[in-house]
């Protein structure tokens, strides 16, 4: 697979250079892979770089501390996204913010108030693929958030099974 540099992520490598911060061929690919994607793992990075994973922590830590990239998600859900400014400044396609995943509680809040909204229009709740369009969750993740706000919010019922089930909120 042969791509292209932009020109301006070439005046970003160079302007780097020029900064005393060359940027190695690690951090390259990692940069050229959050261009194309809103998010990468650590394993993913370790893959593409081909390095144990202990060394691309170090590596993507470095790049933190640079403001290049910025981490999201705690423990093995840990991910990440370039910085806005940096997204801006390779003219990346998509939106910074909004095609990344969400924090958690911000999450919560969402989809409490999407539910609530819903439930006062009288409409649908929302189904597991909605909650994972809106966070950038995976499924697994999606049904962990649900399963809090259910404990927290009895109100929450799930309504269907599978594919077609949703969640909506029932007042007592």
């Amino acid at each position: 697979m042969h791509r292209e540099f932009s020109p301006s992520f070439r005046a970003f490598v160079e302007k780097s250079n020029k900064e005393g911060r060359p940027l190695g061929v690690d951090e390259l690919i990692i940069l050229q892979y959050l261009l194309h994607h809103a998010e990468g793992e650590t394993s993913t990075f370790a893959t593409l770089c081909q390095r144990d994973e202990a060394r691309i922590k170090d590596i993507l830590s470095k790049m933190e501390q640079h403001s290049l990239i910025e981490r999201g998600g705690t423990g093995r859900g840990t991910y990440w996204t370039l910085k806005p400014k940096v997204h801006e400044l390779l003219a990346a396609p998509g939106h910074p913010e909004r095609d990344r995943r969400i924090d958690w509680e911000a999450a919560k809040a969402r989809i409490l108030s999407i539910l609530m909204e819903r439930h006062k229009r009288k409409e649908n709740g929302i189904s597991n693929k909605e909650i994972r369009q809106i966070t950038h969750y995976n499924r697994q993740q999606v049904t962990r958030l649900i399963n809090q706000l259910r404990k927290e919010h009895p109100q929450i019922q799930i309504e269907g099974h599978g594919a077609g089930a949703r969640y909506v909120w029932r007042s007592k």
